[in-house]
């Protein structure tokens, strides 16, 4: 018996939007996993005899009573998925799939055919209870797997400084209150897009561009991390933060950085709960927060913070979700 998992790759693709699916098959190879790489195309293009050839020679290795778990989106198409899935049902394995975005919950979408994808896996693995929730709600019958961080590979950092900077890194498309924003001071990391070329940021924002995401840890050397998105038009990323853990907080933590996030987000709650920072209502209580806070206050969530930058600076929350679910597999489904 063989545990699988999928890694799909995107040689186009900035390094930071790979980071979290690398890092988690990176830390199932060193468990012993075999890695089962899917190289994305636009399948759509192309014939389903094309696409099954693919998916065929992808799986090649892959024997019956194996475990193959599955990293979700591969942002290839809606019949790649069904094909996928479909194809590890006839060859008779335990199928698993590990969301780290969910479409449907973050955009409004009139044919959300990824329930009926999660639907024909035997367990999934999510970021909370509340995605969970959501997702059983949208008739999701599998069994589920919490993982409430995502792990951040590097190396060790020293201690970050009290100050009330604001640190964000991130898409900016998801956080357009970037282009007025007026609040304490902050610095800003990331791509800047081509619609955005023309926008100067105010003078409260230190813009710094672009970094690997083995860098960026380098120069979170301050303050707090923010995340904060925004619900506009028919996209609600705001409302999907009530359900997911963006990867930019196990960055933030890794840089030892106290977390900033929205009170009614799924993080925020992680945040109250393993005292990490603060939360807040709305951009504008940022200001009166931040002034509220002391450097003892500050470094004893850092106190906390190093115990779990520790955990995601080396796989932990990935390596417990791959044991439990190889536990789950041995109990459930090879004792059938």
């Amino acid at each position: 018996m063989t545990y699988h998992i999928t890694h799909t790759i995107e040689p186009w693709m900035p390094a930071g939007a790979l980071k979290a699916k690398s890092d988690y098959a990176t830390i199932a190879v060193a468990l012993g996993w075999h890695k089962l790489p899917l190289m994305r195309y636009n399948d759509a293009r192309f014939s389903n005899e094309t696409r099954l050839q693919k998916i065929s020679e992808w799986l090649t290795d892959v024997k019956p009573k194996d475990l193959v778990l599955h990293q979700f989106p591969t942002y290839m198409s809606a019949e790649f998925e069904r094909q996928f899935v479909h194809t590890l049902k006839h060859l008779n394995v335990c199928r698993a799939i590990v969301i780290h975005d969910i479409e449907p919950l973050r955009l409004v979408k009139q044919d959300a055919w990824e329930y009926q994808i999660l639907n024909q896996y035997d367990f999934i693995i999510v970021h909370s209870k509340d995605m969970k929730n959501q997702l059983q709600a949208n008739g999701v019958k599998a069994a589920f797997i919490v993982q409430p961080l995502f792990d951040y590979l590097s190396q060790p950092r020293p201690t970050a400084l009290f100050s009330r900077n604001i640190n964000f890194a991130g898409t900016f498309q998801k956080s357009p209150w970037l282009q007025s924003y007026t609040g304490p001071n902050l610095t800003l990391f990331g791509s800047k897009p081509k619609k955005w070329q023309n926008i100067d940021f105010s003078t409260h924002i230190n813009y710094q561009g672009n970094f690997d995401p083995e860098e960026i840890v380098n120069h979170l050397t301050d303050g707090y991390g923010l995340i904060w998105d925004s619900d506009f038009d028919d996209k609600t990323y705001q409302t999907y933060t009530r359900y997911n853990t963006p990867h930019k907080a196990s960055l933030y933590l890794r840089a030892g950085l106290p977390l900033i996030a929205w009170s009614q987000s799924a993080i925020g709650q992680f945040i109250v709960n393993h005292k990490l920072g603060f939360v807040i209502n709305n951009l504008t209580d940022l200001n009166l927060k931040l002034h509220a806070i002391n450097e003892a206050q500050y470094q004893l969530w850092q106190t906390n913070i190093q115990i779990i930058a520790d955990h995601v600076g080396r796989g932990d929350y990935t390596k417990n979700t791959l044991l439990r679910l190889s536990a789950y597999q041995k109990d459930h489904y090879l004792s059938k």
